[in-house]
């Protein structure tokens, strides 16, 4: 199963890349991710997913590994479990682009591909496509949201010094893209 995410934010990608290397903060927008680990910065970290599924519940410890890393424009991770009470195995190949627009903004792609096999594929495609479908919309959801929580406060100064350093200027809304 394949999922694509593609919008357009009003920030740079330095602004943008610190979200995508804190662990708590990623863990949060993963639906069903639960304890987080970091193994080796920037390169292994451990979580479990927990999920239901039809009548099946799953609780995968995974390992996630970072496949290639290119600050602060592309990482490349990827996440395989095995759910020990039904056999279900997971791989989820996750890509993430940052890449500066022509209006100063920051388009962000994000690419998954995801593989079920085990007594959780069983229960047949189509239940186990929509639910891999609701998770991606709910992490996207998650996402857009950190993104644009991210962004407000990047944009709303602080009583006693300014929210944005000085070498980034400030984004307006005049400057800011179109959403997609």
């Amino acid at each position: 199963m394949n999922f694509r995410m593609d919008l357009v934010m009003p920030a740079h990608p330095e602004a943008i890349w610190p979200l995508f290397f804190d662990v708590a903060r990623v863990a949060m927008l993963i639906p069903g991710c639960e304890q987080v680990e970091e193994r080796e910065p920037l390169l292994r970290y451990g979580a479990v997913m927990k999920h239901k599924i039809g009548p099946f519940k799953m609780e995968a410890p995974a390992e996630v590994s970072v496949e290639e890393l290119v600050a602060p424009s592309r990482v490349k991770a990827r996440a395989r479990g095995r759910d020990k009470l039904t056999g279900t195995t997971m791989d989820v190949l996750l890509e993430v682009t940052l890449e500066i627009t022509d209006t100063a903004g920051t388009r962000l792609q994000v690419d998954s591909t995801m593989q079920v096999a085990g007594r959780l594929a069983q229960l047949g495609f189509p239940v186990v496509k929509k639910k891999a479908e609701e998770m991606f919309a709910e992490f996207e959801r998650r996402l857009r949201a950190e993104l644009d929580r991210m962004q407000g406060v990047a944009e709303t100064p602080a009583p006693e010094a300014p929210a944005i350093p000085d070498h980034d200027p400030p984004v307006t809304a005049a400057d800011a893209p179109p959403a997609i």
